[in-house]
């Protein structure tokens, strides 16, 4: 088979050789951009008259002092492989990866008290343009799958902060380095918030340039649109400060970082592979994310994984599982994957002694994290005062808006922040055990609190969101209101609630004391979810919320109304209702499980309550409707033929948001619109995923006949 000629001139130019014709189906490729010049001397056929006359020109070559080889390909992709091995030094790029995922095991060993790391799946939900049926995946099966596709993909993983985001990007980084069929080199970067640069194009280009110093990033760039290097950004979160700050308006927010999302979209072309994990925003489920992905035209596909509340069967096995749920304990106190690892690697009796107080797990955490870091870094500082050098710390990052920063900025915050305290702590030491300011320092510096950050681990930060929040949480409770509201972000302040899911009652109060304070910077959204985290109930009457992805554990929905709502893909655990407070509120893929109805047998027996695709478990509170039959043998009724009709204006083939779909329907009565809906995602005219509403393309020939579209 004779290789195409202009294909491979093509192919040797993207890597900077000129092109140089010998003879008669034999091409030479000159590379002169390096200290050795070398050549690479092409038979077109295979026979071996050709390759005789190939080698006489290789001899030619190296007497000119040229590295000169023969190359003989199958094909053109054959000789795309070779060069992509060649110049992205594969094999000793997947060892070094191999290498970055062997130490982020040995540094989470470290963390979980020297039990050995492993990594547990999560649960998840997935919103995808294009439903592939391949649902009861796991989560590695699933991101699997989409990779392998060949097609430009956007992966966005969600999860709340220290929910096991970065855990899973390096699973990912694991699984594309083992895969021996693919040839891929992958390119993993973690984003901090620091004090450097903030514009993503540059972030990414410094990055290319930090990975293959010696290419052209136009070369890595191409690359990446082969889908030869997949890009693992982990932590896009880290960029997106000013978003759901203090602005009403999620479509201001939005033009944040809508040059963020055109840097990656530029990219994603012929078989390009993007992964970007973030903590769990409004960004990536609202409408203006929906505008920015049509303005692309179906150019890529986009997958959005939402990892879940952690099931801890999962994580503590099916016997101390068991022992939770015969003494009963509040699974709110303990659904964290930091804890959740804690109690399944501690020992049986202090298993059976710390479960009977979970409103005391988090202490416990803490004190043999630094109990144990006493005796392995023979620190004479007890668990109080480490616990108050590393709280210091905490503060002045609270106060810069950052989570990471160079070892030695980091280890002058140790210093300035604690100095009395590494004073008195020195006099501790006797002898010649006495260290040095700079050593006490540098021994800190490694604490099992801590962790090395970066390409070259140049930089440092907390181990995880869950450590830093906790720190964060008590710092707010101890600090005024008027700074708070003048040097506190919502990154911040977001990053303390979540890590206070699982402290007591008391912590919570206190904390949402002070956040409550300064309401008018956060969205309402915001609002009732710092609401349902701290005080477990509603706090105030809601309007025009959108809910998406949100765990509800035993809340009570009877006091404060809710109005002009949808709660979108929610899980409501042992949660209570009273119908009464519900104006004009829809309720879409969502589970009840084991939920009771107040003042009603049923939650969405009255006018201002719907419900489409929502499941039951353990109850009964939904009503089932008995939908009108259709007359005069029309398959559509009349508001079915509407919303068919309006969704069909938009695509036949493109999902499309239920908000907009409720927004342009707005004259219609809701529930009878979501009862539409539910009748015809019953029928198979539709599916529904979520936020996401599309047609079955199987029915869309029996559609357009019978309204004539």
């Amino acid at each position: 088979m004779k290789i195409d000629l202009k294909q491979l001139e093509v192919t040797y130019k993207t890597y900077g050789f000129e092109v140089k014709h010998e003879e008669e189906n034999i091409a030479s490729f000159l590379f002169k951009k390096s200290r050795y010049f070398g050549v690479d001397i092409v038979p077109l056929v295979s026979d071996e008259e050709t390759k005789g006359r190939a080698e006489k020109i290789k001899l030619r070559y190296s007497a000119l002092g040229y590295a000169s080889y023969v190359k003989c390909f199958k094909d053109i992709r054959d000789v795309e492989r070779e060069l992509f091995k060649s110049f992205f030094s594969y094999d000793l790029t997947i060892l070094r990866l191999k290498k970055k995922y062997n130490d982020f095991v040995n540094k989470q060993t470290k963390a979980l008290l020297g039990n050995k790391y492993e990594y547990i799946e999560s649960p998840f939900e997935v919103y995808e343009q294009f439903d592939n049926n391949n649902n009861n995946l796991g989560l590695l099966e699933k991101i699997k799958g989409i990779i392998s596709t060949r097609s430009p993909q956007l992966l966005i993983i969600e999860a709340a902060a220290g929910y096991g985001k970065t855990c899973a990007a390096y699973e990912i980084l694991n699984t594309l380095t083992d895969n021996k069929s693919e040839l891929v080199s992958p390119l993993f970067t973690e984003l901090s918030k620091n004090r450097g640069a903030k514009i993503f194009r540059y972030i990414l280009l410094d990055e290319i340039d930090l990975e293959f110093p010696t290419l052209n990033s136009e070369l890595v760039i191409h690359e990446i649109k082969n889908g030869r290097i997949p890009l693992i950004i982990d932590g896009f979160d880290e960029l997106l400060e000013k978003v759901n700050i203090s602005d009403s308006d999620v479509s201001k927010s939005f033009d944040e970082i809508e040059t963020m999302l055109d840097t990656i979209g530029n990219l994603l072309e012929k078989n390009a592979k993007i992964i970007l994990t973030t903590r769990k925003t409004a960004i990536f489920s609202g409408l203006e994310f929906d505008k920015w992905l049509a303005k692309w035209n179906t150019k890529f596909n986009v997958t959005r994984l939402t990892l879940k509340e952690p099931r801890i069967k999962d994580w503590v096995g099916t016997t101390r599982f068991n022992q939770i749920k015969d003494r009963n304990i509040p699974i709110q106190y303990i659904a964290n994957p930091v804890l959740l690892t804690y109690l399944k690697n501690i020992s049986r009796e202090d298993f059976l002694s710390q479960i009977i107080s979970p409103d005391l797990l988090v202490k416990q955490y803490f004190d043999r994290m630094l109990e144990r870091e006493k005796e392995r870094q023979n620190l004479i500082i007890t668990k109080e005062k480490q616990y108050e050098i590393f709280k210091n710390v905490a503060k002045l990052l609270l106060e810069f808006d950052i989570t990471v920063e160079s070892k030695e900025f980091f280890k002058e915050i140790i210093k300035d922040q604690n100095s009395k305290l590494l004073e008195y702590t020195r006099t501790l030491y006797s002898g010649a055990e006495k260290p040095t300011l700079e050593n006490l320092v540098d021994t800190l510096a490694t604490h099992a609190l801590l962790d090395r950050k970066g390409r070259d681990e140049s930089q440092i930060g907390f181990i995880n969101d869950f450590v830093l929040g906790i720190l964060i949480g008590e710092i707010i409770c101890e600090s005024p209101v008027e700074k708070i509201e003048k040097d506190y972000s919502y990154y911040m302040l977001d990053l303390a609630c979540t890590a206070y899911k699982v402290q007591n009652k008391r912590n919570k109060q206190s904390l949402w004391e002070k956040v409550n304070s300064v309401t008018h910077k956060l969205q309402p959204i915001s609002i009732f979810n710092y609401d349902i985290i701290l005080r477990e109930e509603l706090e105030r009457d809601y309007y025009e919320l959108s809910v998406y992805d949100t765990t509800f554990f035993n809340i009570p929905f009877l006091k404060h109304s809710i109005s002009n709502s949808v709660f979108l893909n929610c899980y409501f655990k042992a949660c209570i209702f009273d119908p009464i407070v519900f104006n004009g509120v829809s309720f879409v893929d969502c589970t009840f499980d084991a939920c009771k109805v107040e003042n009603s047998i049923y939650l969405d027996s009255t006018k201002e309550i719907s419900s489409i695709k929502s499941k039951l478990k353990e109850c009964e509170i939904l009503e089932h409707y008995d939908y009108h039959s259709k007359q005069d043998n029309h398959l559509f009724d009349e508001v079915e033929e509407v919303i068919i009709k309006e969704l069909w204006s938009i695509s036949s083939t493109k999902s499309q948001h239920i908000l907009k779909l409720l927004h342009k329907l707005n004259t219609i009565n809701r529930k009878l619109v979501m009862q539409s809906l539910n009748q015809l995602e019953y029928q198979g005219y539709i599916q529904i995923r979520g936020s996401q509403i599309n047609f079955n393309i199987n029915k869309i020939q029996e559609i357009r006949d019978e309204l004539q579209l």
